[in-house]
């Protein structure tokens, strides 16, 4: 298993499709900082704007500001999920693995910890590099009220609904091999999970399905348990789902 994990992120490293999509990344944050606004996948709340409109891109209010286009984030995690685990289903070269001893559940999970690795990295990319150049830029910017604690739930959240959407799209992947699977499930995704709370609006937690945080949201505590509930509860569902799924093909 420890070989596995070492041979992927030794074969991601070396992926020009990899670099190129980082640097992708890198120019979106960018223009946040300089320009002030970055692109964002699906619908932009009121939360958000209302988050853009109450500080300019300093270092402090990079990381606020960049909390409300995370999408771009999700997005480009899944490009690196599609490098990882879509090629290897795709080409068939995970029976590379499975003839070599490798139990099928052993493959799942070296590369649900790869992937876990890589969720947090990117995130960490993003407001890292988002402070720095907001710092650089426009100097540290002034410190709101309890802003590391609020910063912190922001990032712990948005881990966890990032890795939510990994594991509905790594589900996606097991069962068609098809790396295009995982774009077309994070798209029909954030339309399709915000048709449950507009059938049943009185259903409180069917609001948090779209699986989206931002540093606003962190001023009411319902919020905050809710979406920790809902990404949780996916995380654990697709998962179990997709190692099932894998488990039982017929390869």
């Amino acid at each position: 298993m420890l070989h596995t994990i070492h041979a992927d992120f030794y074969r991601l490293f070396r992926s020009k499709g990899f670099w190129i999509s980082e640097i992708i990344l890198a120019l979106n944050i960018i223009s946040g900082v300089l320009l002030g606004g970055t692109g964002h996948v699906g619908v932009e709340t009121g939360a958000k704007q209302a988050v853009r409109s109450a500080s300019s891109w300093t270092g402090v209010g990079s990381l606020i500001n960049y909390s409300s286009s995370i999408s771009m984030t999700v997005l480009f995690t899944l490009i690196v999920v599609s490098i990882i685990l879509g090629v290897e289903l795709a080409q068939k070269l995970y029976k590379n693995n499975l003839t070599s001893g490798i139990s099928r559940s052993g493959f799942f999970f070296a590369k649900a910890t790869v992937i876990v690795a890589i969720t947090l990295g990117q995130l960490l990319l993003s407001y890292g590099l988002a402070f720095v150049l907001g710092t650089l830029c426009h100097g540290l910017g002034t410190v709101p009220d309890h802003f590391i604690r609020n910063f912190a739930l922001t990032f712990l959240l948005q881990f966890l609904c990032n890795l939510a959407w990994v594991s509905l799209t790594m589900v996606a992947l097991y069962l068609t091999h098809s790396i295009v699977t995982t774009f077309v499930t994070y798209t029909l995704g954030l339309v399709a999970l915000t048709v449950p709370a507009a059938i049943f609006p009185k259903v409180e937690i069917l609001k948090y399905l779209s699986l989206n945080f931002n540093y606003a949201l962190t001023a009411d505590k319902t919020i905050i348990q809710n979406t920790a509930i809902v990404a949780v509860g996916f995380i654990l569902a697709f998962t179990a789902l997709g190692l099932i799924t894998f488990e039982k093909q017929d390869l």
